[in-house]
């Protein structure tokens, strides 16, 4: 069974090293190329890709469409030149394949972001048929013929590093992504994933009032269902904080929090607006509900704030609350994580407890 990895890029001679020499040596290789002016091509090459070009036309799908139209494999596994596979990622893809044989597969992307990494699922493992096609003009999913695809889970985690505030700047993301979204837009106005991802380019950008207005939008659409709608929910909670929206914000969350019981982000942000707003008694009960529920791989999630986050902010809590012994059993679980903050914490408590003695 072969498996064909299929990469766009432009400009990426930096990461493709990177991401290139993290692909198993069984797999193929293709590369679509969409005008780099740096040495890219060069680099690919050096890594025994086949790479082709193509003129970009701000669409996303057609150039992974293309992309795929070159790969041999029986499967294909889209990668981002800023994306690093797993060392076992040759074991579980097969092992994937033996179970669900000509199925398509999500797996978990791992975000490293400047302030923690923050995870979701996405489509990325498809058989080589003309059936499977991506659709989407940006942030485009795999299609079963006219329809989204059914798919499985992977147990595999993918590296993203490309969300770095530096990398982020340096290739100008915002400003190249945002025409696109709103030429979607205009073409269509009720597709609630697009409006969420808008919303979600202008909360990075710190544009909290136009972020607010596109994330109420996708609220509207209503898609319960879907993956992305509890996550926007969560995002536009964190947008509303921003704005000092505190009740709104919770009263949000409150509507919401029964459908996704196994979401952690809406107990802990629930905790952290009962902070905000004062109400002293939801504190201690939405963070031990974001412990209870842990760490999650279905939802895009913030790391920590089913294990670590939580826990450091009930150890917070506690000592605020004259509970020392409370407060140093959620600090020293949550400096098992190697949490910095809580392991500072902890000490500094410790050595107070030592001291009066």
């Amino acid at each position: 069974m072969k498996i064909s990895v299929c990469m766009i890029v432009k400009d990426e001679e930096h990461n493709l090293p990177k991401s290139l020499s993290s692909i198993p040596k069984e797999f193929e290789v293709v590369i679509l190329d969409t005008g780099s002016s740096d040495r890219s091509i060069e680099v690919a090459k050096k890594f025994g890709a086949y790479v082709y070009e193509f003129t970009w036309n701000d669409n996303f799908s057609e150039a992974r469409n293309l992309c795929a139209a070159y790969a041999t494999g029986d499967y294909i596994l889209a990668l981002d030149a800023d994306e690093v596979l797993p060392e076992e990622c040759y074991e579980k893809i097969t092992s994937f394949i033996g179970k669900h044989q000509n199925s398509v597969g999500s797996v978990v992307i791992n975000n490293t972001m400047d302030d923690g990494n923050k995870q979701h699922r996405m489509l990325r493992f498809y058989p080589n048929q003309p059936e499977f096609r991506f659709a989407g003009q940006v942030h485009e999913q795999i299609y079963d013929g006219s329809q989204q695809a059914e798919f499985q889970d992977i147990d595999l985690v993918i590296t993203h590093f490309g969300y770095t505030q530096e990398a982020y700047i340096e290739k100008n993301k915002a400003n190249r992504y945002l025409p696109i979204y709103l030429n979607h837009l205009q073409n269509n106005p009720n597709d609630g994933y697009m409006l969420y991802q808008l919303g979600k380019l202008y909360y990075g950008l710190e544009k909290y009032t136009e972020a607010e207005q596109q994330l109420y939008l996708s609220l509207k659409i209503n898609e319960t269902s879907a993956l992305y709608f509890p996550v926007m929910v969560v995002m536009l909670g964190y947008v509303l904080k921003e704005r000092g929206k505190f009740i709104d914000a919770e009263c949000l969350l409150q509507q919401h929090e029964q459908n996704y019981p196994l979401f952690p982000d809406i107990p802990f942000l629930l905790g952290t607006l009962a902070m905000d707003t004062g109400n002293i008694s939801n504190i201690e009960y939405y963070f031990k509900r974001a412990l209870d529920i842990g760490e999650t791989s279905k939802y895009s999630t913030v790391e920590g704030v089913g294990t670590f986050k939580a826990a450091y902010n009930l150890g917070v809590y506690f000592e605020i609350t004259g509970d020392v012994g409370s407060a140093m059993h959620y600090y020293r679980f949550s400096a098992d994580f190697d949490y910095k903050v809580a392991q500072d914490r902890l000490l500094e408590l410790q050595n107070s407890i030592h001291n009066s003695n």
